[in-house]
């Protein structure tokens, strides 16, 4: 260890942050074993990749769907409304 009155050196701080992330992978390694003994002892299956992307894909296309249907409305009616001004403004003398 250096002192604290010392600088830390470029070597000294790749040191330290090589050892911050195999302690962070470690970690994470042993959260996702215990995560999936508990899964595994607790009845509640981990869903496979193939299940868990379509869980995540159907709603993201259903709600992308919706949002588009919506933005198409939206886009006619401001349409239709530039049109009537414009009419307005032809029509109408000051």
């Amino acid at each position: 260890m250096q002192q604290d009155d010392q600088p830390k050196t470029r070597a000294d701080y790749r040191k330290e942050q090589e050892r911050a992330e195999k302690e962070f992978q470690e970690r994470d390694r042993k959260r996702v074993q215990v995560e999936k003994e508990y899964a595994r002892t607790h009845g509640d299956p981990l869903p496979d990749d193939e299940v868990e992307s379509n869980q995540r894909v159907n709603p993201t296309g259903d709600k992308q769907h919706r949002l588009g249907r919506r933005l198409n409305w939206a886009i006619g009616w401001l349409v239709v409304l530039i049109i009537a001004v414009y009419l307005i403004l032809f029509f109408v003398e000051f």
